[in-house]
């Protein structure tokens, strides 16, 4: 990227997310009270009182919960303090009212009193009401139907800013070409600059236990990164949805699902990856999958060309001369995916295990021939994190905690394209779907 960056739409709509395997179920104490930041100063400012207007766009399970996976970001919105919904977007206005009845009738009800449902964010901008009208706006919606600067009816982003609105935006942020989300980015940064807007992305492992433990030993120890190894593997026999197996309607293997690991490569290394060092290969659709789930659902309904990898692996260099290597496979069974990441150096050598189901750290220290596991403080889960650094950003404007904003993800949104490319897949071209 250059150097900005350096320094049926309803069914769609509706359907946002993956399926990804249970985090580990973390107790949490109740979150109506006092704000336990977990990074940045231990005081709360006056302003984290404030409160604030939350509309979701996207009625689907990435912020409404689905039975297979972690992920429902209502229900981590709603345990905080002065927080209240005045919207739902999404086409199908039916599912949208059901999530407000719904929700309505729950232990934070009252949060959901007068919520408005909209068919799309225009309606929602134009009918708000000026006590109704939403501080911050989650995105949850499907890669196709969003992040674009070139059409219109693709441009959430740039609508909501100009707006006026903070938001937090789950990834893939677009499926659109790597160069127009760098445009974007750009001028979103200077939108941000100018109405004073948070626009962070969902790249939640930064704020995983694991993960951060694993920044703070790299720290520690005082020595670089030499080489990172990324496994990313993956069960695929609960992904009903067609447009997950839909290289251009999902991103495919690496640029919807491996783009965490891609991320947190770049966030644990503190640099880039280098284009042209870039060499993958793939298995590619022509294995047969046994457990695969039955028709009309799945990849049965996707252009065989346009069909996801069953496994890749890319080898590659980083800006700051290390190594690095990342292996994606879509072929375990049952629910549980099997996802690690080696990190070594000059005598060291840092092992994240298990981020998404039970967090662990290992670590051998430099001189040493033996492995200690590291506590790891596990009270409180990575969307909880996320969603309390970016709250208290949109109330006071300290961004000190919002470890992934957008331009920061186009960053990896792009990487993810080159090592999906290198692989063999198709990259957007500009088309409008």
């Amino acid at each position: 990227m250059a150097h900005f960056l350096r320094k049926t739409v309803r069914d769609v709509y509706t359907n946002r997310g993956t399926v990804l395997s249970p985090l580990l179920a973390a107790s949490r104490p109740s979150r109506e009270g006092h704000i336990n930041r977990a990074f940045g100063t231990s005081s709360v400012l006056s302003d984290d009182n404030k409160s604030i207007n939350v509309a979701f766009i996207g009625a689907g399970g990435v912020s409404f919960g689905t039975a297979e996976g972690p992920w429902n970001h209502s229900v981590r919105l709603e345990k905080m303090p002065n927080v209240r919904f005045t919207a739902i977007v999404d086409p199908n206005l039916e599912l949208a009212q059901k999530r407000v009845d719904d929700l309505s009738k729950g232990a934070y009800g009252h949060k959901w009193k007068g919520c408005e449902v909209f068919k799309d964010h225009h309606a929602m901008l134009e009918a708000s009401s000026q006590e109704k009208r939403p501080d911050a706006v989650i995105i949850g919606v499907p890669p196709l139907i969003h992040g674009s600067l070139d059409v219109p009816q693709y441009a959430m982003e740039l609508d909501l800013a100009k707006a006026g609105m903070h938001m937090l935006v789950e990834k893939p942020i677009s499926m659109r070409p790597a160069e127009e989300v760098e445009r974007l980015a750009e001028v979103l940064h200077e939108l941000a600059d100018e109405k004073k807007l948070v626009i962070a992305v969902g790249y939640m492992l930064r704020y995983n236990p694991a993960i951060e433990k694993a920044k703070e030993l790299l720290k520690e120890l005082g020595r670089p990164v030499k080489s990172i190894v990324g496994r990313y593997n993956c069960t695929y026999n609960n992904i009903y949805k067609p447009q997950w197996w839909h290289t251009l309607q999902s991103g495919g293997t690496i640029v919807e699902q491996a783009t965490h690991f891609v991320d947190a490569m770049r966030h644990l290394s503190g640099s880039e990856l280098e284009k042209s060092t870039i060499r993958a290969v793939a298995v590619g659709p022509d294995m047969d999958l046994s457990e695969m789930p039955p028709p009309p659902y799945a990849e049965h309904t996707v252009p065989y060309d346009m069909r996801v990898n069953r496994a890749t692996v890319a080898v590659f260099r980083f800006e700051s001369g290390a190594v690095g290597s990342l292996n994606h496979t879509l072929l375990m069974h049952g629910q549980n995916f099997f996802t690690e990441l080696d990190l070594f150096g000059d005598g060291f050598h840092i092992i994240v295990r298990d981020p998404y189901q039970k967090p662990a750290v290992f670590l051998r220290r430099p001189r040493s021939n033996d492995y200690e596991q590291v506590p790891l403080d596990l009270g409180r889960d990575m969307y909880e994190k996320q969603f309390d650094a970016f709250m208290h950003a949109v109330r006071t404007g300290d961004q000190s905690d919002v470890r992934c904003l957008f331009h920061d993800a186009a960053r990896t949104y792009e990487t993810s394209w080159w090592i999906s490319e290198a692989a063999g897949s198709p990259v957007p071209d500009g088309s409008v779907a």
